[in-house]
């Protein structure tokens, strides 16, 4: 699966809100697209999974540049304004209506076992502004990626909310490592904290993306039995006497 965009660019009302940009991006490889913060990582998102329409440029899935494949295709995650949570509702709420989304069931009981396969339970009934960044981060991400379409996941200038761009990136590599094309907005200064070479908005000419390698496979638990207590030794065997032995012995006591 590959993601390819070429000189797509989003005017705005005033001013151009996403200058002509080139990126592409494959399976298990991870891009940082770096700009000034504002309105043009939302639209790079948007117009990269063909949720908003660009004024120049094109973006193709696999060769194809079919927006309905895009827009299943691609997952938008913690977008401002577009696809982040409410901040007053809590994790567990939010939880509910984004597996409901993926096609997943959504009620109390499967959003219970969803946060406790992920180690999140604590944080069930906290108001979502509550959560650490770098666990809203790793939430939204595996619950956009819980719908089975999505081959490639966007994060949206996740260092908007503060935090060590070590953590967000570390979700993006982590997606990657299991067959995600990943892609990552993000402002200049983090990308150079990370020492990643990053695509640039404004820009058609890029490095090439971060290829990573597959996960390594988990391997089953064995389960081995307990020993139980070891089996009685059978007794020796006792000779059985033949009647013929015992009449041979009485042959030789009336001899006697």
């Amino acid at each position: 699966m590959e993601l390819r965009a070429y000189a797509l660019s989003v005017q705005g009302p005033h001013a151009p809100m996403l200058q002509p940009t080139s990126v592409n991006v494959g399976d298990h490889q991870l891009v940082l697209l770096a700009g000034y913060p504002g309105p043009g990582h939302v639209a790079a998102a948007l117009g990269l999974s063909g949720r908003l329409k660009p004024d120049g440029g094109e973006v193709k899935l696999n060769g194809q540049t079919d927006g309905r494949l895009l827009r299943r295709s691609v997952a938008v995650v913690d977008a401002p304004g577009i696809t982040e949570p409410d901040d007053a509702l809590p994790v567990q709420t939010v939880v509910g209506e984004e597996l409901a989304i993926a096609g997943r069931k959504a009620g109390r009981k499967a959003v219970r076992e969803w946060l406790g396969e992920h180690e999140w339970s604590e944080y069930a009934d906290r108001r979502f502004e509550h959560l650490p960044v770098s666990v809203r981060t790793e939430l939204l991400a595996e619950l956009m990626v819980a719908g089975k379409d999505v081959k490639v996941v966007i994060l949206t200038m996740p260092d908007r909310l503060g935090g060590d761009p070590h953590d967000w990136y570390g979700v993006g590599r982590d997606l990657a490592s299991r067959g995600y094309a990943v892609l990552i907005t993000c402002a200049d200064a983090s990308a150079r904290l990370l020492g990643v070479p990053a695509a640039q908005m404004g820009s058609v000419n890029q490095p090439d993306p971060v290829q990573v390698e597959p996960a390594a496979p988990v391997e089953p638990e064995v389960q081995v039995e307990a020993e139980g207590p070891a089996a009685p030794e059978a007794p020796a065997e006792v000779p059985v006497e033949t009647e013929a032995a015992a009449e041979e012995d009485e042959d030789v006591k009336d001899q006697v």
